[in-house]
């Protein structure tokens, strides 16, 4: 537990701890629009590129469905730092929302660019050979909106 519980008060990040935040190899959570208009979220591996979040899924996977249906969806990046003695859990998070365009990823580009944020190395490089032919859907979501928001310990 962090000794010094004294919490600055919410603000939104600087351009640094958004970019920060961007490239860790974290899953966001995708929310799409289920066909009764309920929400669904899957978490997602994302990659954040020239102002578009970009996605890799399978053809068959119901969030895909989801957006190919209703191309309105949510996303969320979010961290916590451990409780402190007084119970706050300092936190910095991005929550965007905007209209995905789903896309065959025919070549599997995406695919193995998001293996190989989240998983290094002769690993990720296996995977991708593992993934490689199957069916895949690209989802790429540009923001209309982009919130960040973060609450921090004293320093």
């Amino acid at each position: 537990m962090a000794t010094d519980d004294t919490l600055t008060p919410l603000r939104t990040l600087t351009q640094q701890e958004i970019a920060h935040l961007l490239n860790l190899a974290i899953p966001a959570h995708l929310a799409t629009l289920d066909p009764a208009g309920f929400p669904r979220i899957t978490p997602i591996w994302f990659l954040w590129e020239d102002g578009i979040f970009y996605m890799s899924s399978g053809q068959e996977k119901r969030h895909v469905h989801d957006l190919a249906r209703d191309p309105r969806a949510g996303l969320c990046i979010a961290i916590e730092e451990g409780q402190t003695q007084a119970g706050s859990r300092p936190y910095r998070q991005i929550v965007v929302r905007g209209y995905a365009q789903v896309q065959p990823d025919t070549d599997e580009r995406w695919a193995r660019k998001l293996i190989l944020k989240y998983i290094t190395g002769q690993a990720g490089a296996l995977r991708a050979q593992q993934s490689a032919g199957k069916p895949l859907a690209v989802i790429a979501l540009r923001p209309e909106r982009f919130l960040t928001t973060g609450n921090f310990l004293a320093k």
